[in-house]
């Protein structure tokens, strides 16, 4: 199991390379079915001048990520009616998997061989354990 708080994929293979003076213009979506999470993440975004979305709903968040085009998703695995594997799943039967810039986070542990195997799909670039450091998960998304 990943005993690290962050774990991401190496740098050259992330796609969407992110500089901290185009935060104002960046467009982060979270999903998570805990609305704390939520508001939490919505206010530290808007703090630090990035246009954050929220849902706590997972079916809302796909229909967001089909509407929009979002710089970075954070996306919680642990949800009902769809998991955030789900969604993952979904969007790369769509074919527009390889057109997002997905960071999942959990608050369990996911076991290695499963981590490896996602972050090995294109538009899953990296993963957070719950809880988190939001400075931390600052600099994972926007390395």
């Amino acid at each position: 199991m990943i005993t690290e708080k962050v774990f991401s994929r190496p740098e050259e293979k992330i796609k969407t390379k992110i500089d901290e003076s185009v935060s104002q213009q960046m467009k982060v979506l979270v999903i998570d079915d805990n609305e704390q999470t939520t508001t939490m993440l919505s206010k530290f975004f808007k703090a630090k001048g990035f246009q954050p979305t929220t849902t706590n709903d997972p079916m809302d968040g796909l229909d967001l990520i089909r509407k929009e085009k979002f710089d970075v998703i954070l996306l919680d695995v642990m949800m009902p009616v769809v998991s955030g594997f789900g969604i993952i799943d979904i969007l790369a039967g769509d074919y527009t998997l390889q057109d997002q810039n997905i960071f999942i986070f959990s608050g369990v542990s996911i076991p290695h061989i499963v981590l490896k195997n996602l972050l090995r799909r294109d538009g899953v670039n990296g993963f957070v354990k719950k809880p988190f450091d939001l400075d931390d998960l600052l600099t994972t998304i926007t390395r």
